[in-house]
């Protein structure tokens, strides 16, 4: 296909994706409707990526909806409801803003939010974890100081990732798959149980159950990989490339137990996780920072814990009021 072709393609692309946020919009949107917009995105990779970008601008537009509106003049302040009509012939940057001003601003602000579900913010602090129930179904168990935040829209599920570690029991629903925002990664899911451990700007994904897609946004939509139960996969923020190996998870599923199991891990990077865990933090003579550990560390009274790491790697505990040294 040549340039121009390829651009027509797109265009016209586009124009279907406005029409159809245009038509599930609508007070008179059916579940045929919504039907048929799930088989229309799982067509390509394209198709989604189309919707998604209009998606975007219009939720742009819609934050700016008091801005816009004055600009429009209508002609009335009656408000008719909009017909799909025709793909456009020519598609541009200006009849997309034009197309997504006009959906921001007869279906307003509170339709948009609801489809794309209202933002809840969930958040555990260093010693606490935490279990979590969705309205979907889908059970998250939150480690230590971490934070997501969760909605439930129409079409999709999302969550986005802060600092954080969390294992995933998400409940199946083919038409509204399960979508989380990790560093620059994205995993999708429909329903599977899996680990995510994403701190220091590195992600972790680990899966127990189910399959699971990983991609990374910003070289395209196509997936960097799909992980089947046994599998992971480590990925540095930034880099070009992920590690994916074939692992027992459990390991990355003990901290739900109390317990944190150590495969050749350095004192320092044991030490960090523990400072997630804990009110009192541990420190660690740089000397000693790059001594290794293999086992079961038994999580719970932080003095038993700290007692422990002292005795196998011969070191004195020196306490503060502040803080616990190791050296």
């Amino acid at each position: 296909m040549n340039g121009a072709d390829g651009k027509t393609a797109n265009n016209a692309l586009r124009d279907e994706a406005v029409a159809w946020l245009v038509r599930v919009q609508s007070d008179q949107v059916t579940a045929d409707d919504w039907a048929a917009l799930t088989a229309w995105l799982e067509v390509s990779d394209d198709h989604l990526a189309a919707f998604e970008e209009v998606e975007r601008v219009a939720a742009e537009l819609t934050e700016r909806a008091v801005e816009i509106a004055p600009a429009l003049r209508p002609a009335s302040s009656r408000v008719v409801p909009l017909r799909r009509r025709a793909a456009l012939p020519v598609w541009s940057a200006a009849a997309a803003v034009a197309a997504a001003a006009v959906l921001a601003i007869v279906v307003g602000p509170m339709a948009w939010r609801g489809y794309q579900g209202t933002p809840t913010v969930y958040q555990t602090e260093p010693g606490e974890t935490r279990q979590v129930t969705l309205a979907d179904g889908t059970h998250i168990r939150m480690d230590s100081a971490s934070t997501l935040t969760v909605r439930l829209g129409w079409r999709a599920r999302r969550v986005e990732m802060a600092d954080a570690q969390a294992a995933f029991d998400v409940a199946k629903d083919p038409g509204r798959p399960f979508l989380i925002s990790v560093g620059d990664q994205q995993v999708r899911v429909v329903g599977t149980e899996f680990n995510i451990r994403h701190y220091d700007k590195t992600v972790r994904v680990t899966v127990r159950r189910g399959i699971v897609e990983v991609r990374q946004p910003a070289q395209g939509p196509t997936p960097v990989a799909r992980l089947v139960a046994g599998q992971s996969l480590s990925h540095v923020e930034g880099a070009p490339r992920s590690v994916q190996t074939t692992t027992d998870p459990n390991p990355a599923f003990a901290w739900t137990q109390g317990r944190m199991v150590c495969d050749d891990e350095t004192l320092g990077d044991m030490v960090a996780d523990l400072n997630r865990r804990y009110p009192i933090p541990i420190k660690v003579s740089p000397a000693m920072a790059g001594k290794r550990f293999s086992g079961v560390l038994e999580l719970g009274d932080q003095n038993l814990v700290v007692k422990r790491l002292a005795t196998y790697f011969s070191l004195s505990v020196h306490r503060t009021d502040r803080q616990i040294e190791l050296r």
